[in-house]
């Protein structure tokens, strides 16, 4: 089924600004300079920014990795390819024993990645012998959130702006310091920098770039720290190639994820007959299979589970609390 990539932007605006130096490709030479030698041919790992050409015309390309490293304790594997023609080859195992190495190998707490099942035997030989929980790629139409029998009246109201703390992520009264403790709770990640930053990608970015961040706050309760209100979830979507992603999906309870379901396709939909993309209005979001409330309201709307992964661990399994998640921030990032 393919990733479904995003927008370049998130890329350079996100990622890049997370760690420089966490992506790498595999090229093949002529000459041997690093890698494994193969048919006369060397592959040598490269780090992106170091260039000389646009990546995308290069056809002697054939692997990449991004390692992610989020403080000094944890990190993140994603983006791990080789192409098809040339897999069996030790390409890949060259280039993501290269990312192991940057990332500080047995220094670093814990390193994650998520692992589409038929893949869990050979990264537990490479170390990853612990999980946390398998994801489900969820997919479906937005028309199902505002129409369904039971979100209607709600997508009307919201539209309206009748449901009092449902907000966009750039309301002034969100606390963004509350997004990264939510975010540490639910899913053990401990990455303040980058949760803001993708957040913000999201919430402040070009309106007709169709990235939406939204928010639900608390009418009752304030946070002590900021004495901001309190927040009850929030949930992230952008335009990718052939639906919306949706990421991350945080809330206190179930009902709460389906308002900021609702609040989010609500604006998915009006910014599209804005301003055409012509983006398909379907959404895809990666539920975590241990939170039945999530696994229920998915069921409810009819979204099948297109591709199961593991979310697998060499070292240390963060702690977390997965009935608040009810979709990961990005299947690339953690």
């Amino acid at each position: 089924m393919g990733w479904n990539p995003g927008q370049k932007a998130a890329m350079s605006q996100v990622m890049l600004k997370t760690d420089p130096g966490a992506y790498f490709y595999g090229r093949l030479e002529q000459e041997q300079e690093q890698g494994q030698e193969k048919n006369g041919r060397a592959m040598v790992v490269k780090e992106k920014g170091r260039e000389k050409v646009a990546l995308e015309d290069d056809r002697s390309i054939v692997s990449m990795i991004s390692a992610i490293r989020f403080g000094d304790d944890q990190a993140w594997l994603g983006y791990y390819i080789t192409e098809e023609q040339h897999r069996g080859k030790g390409y890949g195992l060259a280039i993501f024993n290269h990312a192991l190495e940057h990332l500080g190998g047995p220094s670093r707490k814990s390193i994650g990645l998520n692992a589409v099942m038929s893949q869990v035997p050979n990264y537990q030989k490479s170390g990853f012998t612990q999980s946390s929980w398998t994801n489900e790629r969820r997919r479906g139409p937005a028309s199902d959130i505002v129409e369904g029998v039971h979100d209607r009246e709600l997508a009307k109201k919201i539209a309206r702006g009748e449901v009092d703390g449902v907000v966009l992520l750039s309301d002034p009264r969100v606390d963004w310091d509350q997004l990264h403790r939510m975010e540490k709770q639910y899913t053990g990640f401990d990455r303040p920098e980058f949760i803001k930053s993708w957040a913000d990608y999201h919430a402040n970015g070009d309106p007709s770039a169709h990235r939406i961040g939204v928010a639900i706050l608390s009418t009752t309760s304030t946070c002590p720290i900021s004495k901001k209100p309190l927040l009850l979830g929030y949930t992230c979507a952008r335009p990718a190639m052939v639906s919306y992603r949706i990421g991350p999906l945080y809330a206190t309870d179930g009902e709460i994820a389906r308002q900021l379901l609702v609040k989010l396709a609500v604006e998915v939909i009006a910014a599209e007959k804005r301003s055409p993309m012509r983006v398909p209005l379907v959404f895809d979001i990666d539920i975590v299979q241990e939170n039945t409330a999530a696994v229920a309201m998915f069921d409810r709307m009819g979204w099948p589970n297109l591709i199961s992964s593991l979310r697998m661990w060499k070292g240390v399994v963060p702690p977390y609390d997965a009935s608040g998640c009810f979709g990961i921030a990005t299947a690339e990032a953690g």
